[in-house]
Formats: C-alpha cells, sequence, structure tokens
C-alpha cells in the first residue's frame, strides 16, 4: 500500500516539480532581468544646489523631506510635505510641478538614454499624458511613465511582465485569485509532505 501510494502522489507532484526546478534555474541565471528591471532616474551628477531663495518660499509649509537633484531640464527639488510632492527651481524658488509634458518627456528621454540598457527601449512611438504622469510608449515595448508632481520614473516591459509571470507559476498564482492561489500553494506543501512520509516509511522498511 505505501508504495502505490508513494508512486502515484509522486506522479501527481512531477508537474509542480518540473516547473519548479526550471523557474527556478531561470531565477538563478536571471536572463534578462536587467533589462526588464532596469532603474530609471531623472536625477543626475551637478554642481552644488542652494537654498536660499526656495527656503523663503517654503517656510511657512510643514517640510518632511527635501532632494535637490540637477536634471536634463536644469535643477530641481522635489519637497514632501502632508500633502504629497511637488517640484520647484531650487535656484529661484518657482513652482515647476505639474511639470510640462515636454519637460517631463525631456527628462525621460535623457534618463533612458544614460540607462545601460538605452538600445533595448527603441524610438518614441507615442506620448500621452494625465494630470500626474507622462507615459512614453516605446519601439521595442517598453513602457516609461513618469510623475509629473515628483520626477520620479517607471518602467514596464514585455519582458517584465514574462517575467513577473514566471515569478507567479513558481509561486503556484496560477489563476490569479489570490484566495484560490493560497489554497494551490497549501495543497502544493502537503502534496510534498505525503510524498515524503510513504517514501520515508519505504526506507525504514528496507533497513
Amino acid at each position: 500500500m505505501w508504495r502505490r501510494l508513494h508512486r502515484w502522489l509522486a506522479i501527481v507532484l512531477v508537474i509542480p516539480l518540473i516547473v519548479w526546478s526550471l523557474t527556478g534555474l531561470l531565477f538563478h541565471l536571471k536572463p534578462g532581468w536587467s533589462r526588464a528591471y532596469d532603474m530609471l532616474e531623472a536625477e543626475k551628477p551637478g554642481p552644488p544646489l542652494h537654498l536660499a531663495k526656495l527656503a523663503t518660499v517654503l517656510a511657512e509649509q510643514p517640510i518632511t523631506h527635501i532632494e535637490m537633484f540637477e536634471t536634463a531640464i536644469g535643477p530641481l527639488a522635489r519637497i514632501t510635505t502632508g500633502k504629497g510632492d511637488e517640484l520647484y527651481d531650487p535656484d529661484t524658488g518657482t513652482r515647476r510641478s505639474p511639470l510640462a509634458i515636454d519637460a517631463a518627456q525631456a527628462l525621460a528621454v535623457d534618463a533612458i538614454a544614460r540607462s545601460p540598457h538605452h538600445s533595448a527601449y527603441g524610438a518614441i512611438v507615442r506620448v500621452s499624458s494625465t494630470e500626474i504622469t507622462v507615459k512614453l510608449e516605446l519601439a521595442e515595448g517598453p513602457v516609461v511613465e513618469i510623475g509629473r508632481n515628483d520626477a520620479r520614473l517607471t518602467q514596464r516591459g514585455p519582458d517584465t511582465d514574462r517575467i513577473d509571470w514566471l515569478y507567479r507559476i513558481h509561486y503556484l498564482q496560477w489563476t490569479g485569485s489570490k484566495p484560490v492561489d493560497k489554497v494551490l500553494a497549501l495543497a502544493g506543501l502537503i502534496l510534498i509532505w505525503l510524498v515524503l512520509i510513504p517514501g520515508v516509511v519505504l526506507f525504514v522498511r528496507r533497513k
């Protein structure tokens, strides 16, 4: 009975084991990971910035965080208050957010040009915008978004989607429903133990 149970449970477990081993190998080798999770930044090295005029403008605001940096459209200060992030020109104290569409696009293009994977993005195919973001769709597939109030960049492409899909497969997130996927993951763990226990019993009996 133990031998028959062990055999059939092992047959059932072979599919997830193949999936886990193949996806685990890909996670170890990480082919294409660097482009898929490329971190684009508007910030670049520049001369020291001064806060004199900006401090006067913001004196009455409850500031929690300040970042100053050089960019392709000139120096920017990212000011965080209880209301969120805003961009200012640190030299003049002028508010820059929400960024004009062409200014946001210039920041995104500059960030892509400085990326070690810039050739994998391609030319701009389409530019669209909302009140808070500007989105660039590129010829090679990636989509780059930049926040008009914080100049933060994100990017996502077909390779990112493919790798995220592999993660979902590896962790038994096969249905897209969290409750169902939790049951699948628990079932997989239980199945491993059900295969392990008869194997141990057979080993002990043989000894």
